[in-house]
């Protein structure tokens, strides 16, 4: 074997990490994660989310989901560079007490976003970048999918309700 070189390093990577608060009707979509977490086709307990989960693509076609988020895509298209992209993942989810999200990335895809429902003292943690998220009422943020995220177990005494989606390239050819 003849080996020409080998290069083993890390490169500094430009991402993109925004937070703020957006008005949401969180008794909505609270209901609407019970209602599928409790039935068959709930994902609960199988995913980087070690709590009740719907299934990835539950609001994809969810009008109230859409308008809601639509504010977000607004300032992505106004202020990024972006190729043309679509929607592939929007679920909801809810993490009681004791349970947690493993530190994982959605690396596969284009831009992700998570969005709180209600209050908990359960923060969102970027390692990398040295940044959380509080969940609280309207608490979003929009990232680049390849910072790992997560969080440690909820010592709160309340659930964490939440959704979390993912936008793909849309490719040309």
């Amino acid at each position: 074997m003849i080996v020409n070189k080998d290069i083993n390093r890390k490169v500094q990577k430009e991402y993109f990490f925004i937070k703020g608060f957006i008005d949401i009707d969180s008794e909505y979509f609270i209901n609407k994660i019970k209602e599928s977490c409790s039935s068959e086709k709930n994902l609960n307990h199988r995913t980087n989310i070690e709590g009740l989960m719907t299934p990835f693509k539950f609001f994809t076609q969810d009008r109230k989901f859409f308008k809601t988020i639509m504010p977000l895509i607004d300032y992505i298209d106004d202020n990024y560079e972006k190729r043309s992209y679509t929607l592939v993942d929007a679920w909801g989810f809810e993490l009681r007490p004791r349970e947690k999200t493993l530190f994982h990335d959605h690396h596969t895809t284009y831009w992700s976003g998570v969005l709180y429902l209600n209050d908990c003292n359960q923060p969102l943690e970027f390692p990398e970048i040295n940044q959380e998220l509080k969940p609280q009422k309207g608490a979003f943020a929009i990232f680049s999918p390849f910072l790992k995220h997560g969080c440690k177990k909820n010592r709160h005494t309340v659930s964490k309700f939440g959704l979390s989606f993912n936008f793909e390239e849309v490719k040309n050819w």
